[in-house]
């Protein structure tokens, strides 16, 4: 019953503020600060949204349809070292899903996700492995914090056969205390999967992470916009790495400092990911197009970023160093969707995407060996539920293209109802709108 009041609480203040609430707003999106303008918008793309209009004025819609993807080295391009990224988004704590309802997880897209040098996604649910399973509440009236289980680890990673680099920073960090944040660290130590974005010192914080493969070294910094309503105890900000990443005038030198540390290091790459941007819309607003590109500018080679719980745009921002001159360009990632989640109101949830990057050293018709990235490859995914009774009996993540070529050529697998098919296509057209520069 409450939460149905706040449920037409939510629309009729959206009733009344129509003009701003059919689009992207230039907000911070932290639950921590939100006045209640701002809550009543959440509450409203929860319920009734996504929002799939950009912000207005903003002139987003035609700059990310216009963006040149294109990743190929110049002629005459050698490659002497190289390294192949995989990366996915949001691996969440659903009560629907489980390792008994998962044995085809991956079966759909693991050739793509699974054949590189390293697979990353983002753990946004802590496993505290003394503490009991918990998983995102059916109302918004409940407190949303989320506790994951070693079983369904086990099956995102099958014994290091699938995903195999994981970040920690994100709003649910502290979902489980600190207690639970440490015992997420060495849960992950204990099966030998490398982090980053969380730790238990300073001296583990300031750790480079970094990863060789291929001859190339590549080098991570994990950053959160914030961690809802759980404060970072007095004293030990070490524990998240935390940054009013959604406010274009954050002071970014505590990222700055870890760029730099990892260049120190010898790093080829240093590849930022960022839990950033705003929940429930397909594009970002002009203040996390702003922090991108101040990130970029910082001196990563790529920003792969996650949070909003469906796919945003790719940029190739283009800008000149301010060091030493020279032309350079960063893909920006701004969201690549959940991975693994079941929510019940946000369609769009549905679509996600995975990304494969070639980290190239090499050198033009030799000239001098320099790092450029020489490929990007994405697959879109969708997000498979199959229900019996009201309950999860199989779900699992499909390549969205081949899924749709199928279901055309009258090919239906997975027993898909006409309403499944219905919003399938429906958020394939959202997909060429949102994606479609990398799908050429």
């Amino acid at each position: 019953m409450a939460d149905a009041k706040v449920k037409l609480a939510c629309w009729l203040y959206a009733r009344k503020h129509r003009a701003t609430f059919a689009a992207a707003r230039p907000l911070e999106g932290n639950a921590a600060t939100m006045g209640l303008d701002e809550r009543y918008w959440w509450g409203y793309k929860y319920y009734f949204g996504p929002i799939e209009e950009p912000e207005p004025g903003s002139n987003l819609r035609e700059y990310f349809r216009g963006q040149d993807l294109s990743a190929a080295p110049p002629e005459g391009f050698s490659e002497t070292a190289g390294m192949t990224l995989c990366a996915g988004g949001d691996l969440l704590a659903y009560a629907g899903v489980r390792p008994d309802n998962t044995p085809g997880l991956w079966d759909d897209v693991r050739g793509f996700y699974f054949s590189g040098d390293l697979a990353y996604a983002n753990l946004e649910a802590p496993i505290a492995y003394k503490l009991p399973p918990q998983y995102l509440p059916k109302s918004i009236m409940e407190h949303g914090a989320m506790n994951g289980t070693p079983a369904m680890f086990d099956r995102v990673v099958e014994g290091g056969k699938a995903v195999n680099f994981f970040s920690t920073a994100n709003n649910h960090s502290l979902d489980m205390g600190e207690e639970g944040l440490i015992e997420t660290l060495e849960f992950l130590d204990s099966r030998g999967y490398p982090h980053v974005g969380t730790a238990r010192s300073p001296e583990e914080r300031d750790k480079v992470a970094m990863v060789e493969k291929g001859g190339v070294k590549v080098a991570f910094v994990s950053f959160t916009f914030g961690t809802n309503t759980s404060k970072i105890p007095e004293g030990k900000a070490h524990l998240v790495n935390s940054l009013k990443l959604n406010k274009p005038d954050e002071d970014l030198s505590p990222l700055a400092a870890q760029i730099a540390a990892a260049r120190a290091a010898g790093a080829d790459f240093v590849v930022a990911l960022l839990h950033w941007s705003l929940e429930f819309e397909t594009y970002p607003a002009s203040n996390i197009v702003a922090m991108g590109h101040r990130v970029a500018e910082l001196g990563v080679d790529a920003i792969i970023g996650n949070h909003p719980h469906n796919v945003q745009p790719i940029e190739k921002h283009k800008f000149a160093d301010k060091a030493t001159g020279a032309a350079r360009e960063v893909l920006i990632f701004y969201a690549l969707g959940d991975l693994i989640s079941l929510h019940r109101t946000i369609p769009d949830s549905r679509l996600s995407c995975l990304i494969r990057l070639r980290l190239s050293k090499g050198a033009v018709s030799g000239g001098a060996v320099e790092p450029r990235v020489t490929k990007l490859e994405v697959m879109p995914v969708y997000l498979f539920q199959k229900k019996r009774g009201g309950d999860c009996v199989d779900y699992r993540i499909l390549d969205f293209r081949k899924l749709a070529a199928e279901l055309r050529s009258g090919v239906d697998k997975y027993g898909m109802s006409p309403p499944m098919r219905r919003e399938f296509f429906r958020l394939e057209k959202l997909m060429y709108e949102v994606l479609g520069p990398a799908l050429k």
